[in-house]
């Protein structure tokens, strides 16, 4: 009988909210301030964000950013907008209004409520599992999820007005977030074959978490920092498997709320994670048909929320390494400056009434990051230090090099080379010191502490790596660490490719 049993495929953490990595640092905004223990006005911080951010301003990187390059494939720009969704999601924060803050006050942020799992789920995927979400999945009872309409079966399921039908409306939002969409709910479909839908549910949630940790972040992240995380990440896992609860003791991974479930930082959620905007080009291809298409595409829609055409399937070979002897597109540059279509965002996308600032999408991040109350990136690289993290908060980023930058006035110049706007800290740190080819050491800090946190904190291949199903132990014969199906594993470490190609295979 619905309602007394406990809902299946709806394993998930719950819902979570937002927090900080360190709190008690003075916010950005304060820090600004000539007045003592008082932040500049919600029109200052307007003023100084489109200084940076505005249509003209220092991160409008126009039709010349689209030629910078760096060495990770495009398609992994829109699997982290997938990841994005799958563990973040806040409709509260405003970024007008009488009730704008910047003066750093926890108790605003830590009320913020994150309507998504901090926990690498799958939510974005499952919903609430076959028995809460039925919309999502076959009526015949056997888990499988709905994939395809009457126009397109290479597109998501979809409803007469041309919804699409899925855990999380957001990845229907452009037509590469909408066929990564896809490709999890097919490999689902595949991994239900002989397997129970839990047993498949675990099987794709550890192959997606794998993918995320040792082939995501080891391909944005800064090489040192993700070599010191991972350490630190496999001996606690170690420590939890041999009981210990003691499992963090330098609090690396201690990204939680009192009750011990994992926060979602806002310098993750509101900063750090938001270099994917910078890595988005102008054009993309789709397939061998379609080989550039702009970003927003007004002959095609690409804008989102509607049936994907079948001239707009994606080809994932132009996209991710699934065969060798075709290298695929790379993302722009990892750097301070968007491109053109993302400074000037159209009215779809931003409504007719945006001012040319509010079509800017660093405006809006760096002015987001001023409500939420974030540090400053030196505030914050001296705290992330004490950790023994390998960054060094001296670091110098040349902030007078940047084209444009003398065009700010320079009691503000001065201010902002002190005190620098946590989001352009982190993308500059990561063109300067990382040379454009993946996040600099801060940036990837707050990356891996996040996900990191998560894994350890929740339900993961890490947490759950010798725990079997009853299926999964008949066959295995005892207590194994968990590991990827060898036929879907290529040669090296599971990358996101390899789910492509298996499922191309299939």
């Amino acid at each position: 009988m619905h309602g007394t049993t406990k809902a299946r495929g709806c394993a998930h953490a719950g819902l979570g909210r937002f927090g900080y990595l360190f709190e008690g640092l003075q916010s950005w905004g304060a820090a600004m301030s000539d007045v003592p223990g008082e932040s500049i006005s919600p029109d200052e911080a307007a003023r100084i964000a489109a200084l940076l951010g505005g249509a003209g301003g220092v991160m409008d990187g126009g039709v010349a950013a689209n030629h910078c390059a760096s060495c990770v494939p495009a398609g992994y720009t829109f699997f982290a907008q997938f990841v994005d969704h799958d563990v973040t999601l806040d409709v509260t924060t405003q970024l007008h209004g009488p009730d704008l803050r910047g003066a750093g006050d926890d108790e605003p942020v830590k009320h913020l409520p994150n309507l998504r799992s901090a926990s690498l789920d799958l939510d974005c995927v499952y919903g609430f599992g076959p028995e809460a979400s039925p919309h999502l999945y076959s009526t015949d009872g056997t888990g499988v999820m709905l994939t395809g309409n009457a126009h397109n079966p290479d597109d998501l399921a979809r409803n007469h007005q041309g919804r699409a039908l899925i855990g999380d409306p957001r990845n229907d939002e452009n037509i590469y977030v909408a066929q990564m969409q896809l490709m999890w709910l097919r490999f689902h479909n595949r991994m239900l074959a002989g397997r129970s839908f839990e047993e498949a549910q675990r099987q794709v949630r550890f192959h997606y978490q794998y993918i995320v940790w040792n082939d995501f972040l080891k391909r944005i992240c800064d090489p040192a920092v993700y070599s010191h995380l991972n350490d630190a990440l496999l001996d606690a896992a170690a420590r939890i498997d041999d009981g210990d609860t003691d499992y963090d003791p330098k609090g690396l991974f201690d990204v939680t709320d009192h009750h011990g479930r994992p926060l979602m930082p806002v310098e993750f959620s509101v900063a750090a994670y938001r270099f994917g905007h910078v890595t988005v080009r102008s054009n993309y291809p789709v397939n061998t048909a379609l080989p550039v298409i702009e970003l927003f595409d007004e002959r095609f829609s690409t804008e989102g929320f509607s049936p994907v055409p079948t001239e707009l399937v994606v080809d994932w070979h132009y996209l991710l390494p699934v065969d060798p002897a075709r290298p695929p597109v790379l993302t722009k540059a990892f750097d301070h400056l968007l491109v053109d279509e993302l400074i000037r965002m159209p009215n779809p996308i931003v409504g007719k009434r945006a001012t040319d600032h509010e079509r800017s999408l660093a405006f809006r991040n760096l002015l987001r990051g001023y409500v939420v109350g974030l540090p400053s990136g030196q505030n914050l690289a001296d705290a992330m230090a004490t950790l023994g993290v390998p960054i060094d908060p001296t670091q110098n980023l040349d902030f007078s090099d940047i084209p444009g930058w003398h065009r700010i006035d320079a009691p503000t110049r001065g201010k902002l080379e002190q005190h620098t706007p946590l989001f352009f800290y982190l993308m500059r740190e990561a063109g300067k010191v990382a040379g454009g080819q993946h996040l600099g050491p801060l940036g990837s800090a707050i990356v891996l502490r996040t996900f990191g946190s998560m894994l350890l904190n929740c339900r993961s291949y890490l947490t759950e790596a010798g725990k079997l199903t009853d299926d999964e132990a008949g066959r295995c014969g005892g207590h194994v660490p968990w590991q990827p199906l060898p036929e879907i594993k290529g040669e090296g470490v599971l990358e996101l490719a390899d789910i492509a190609r298996y499922l191309l295979l299939g």
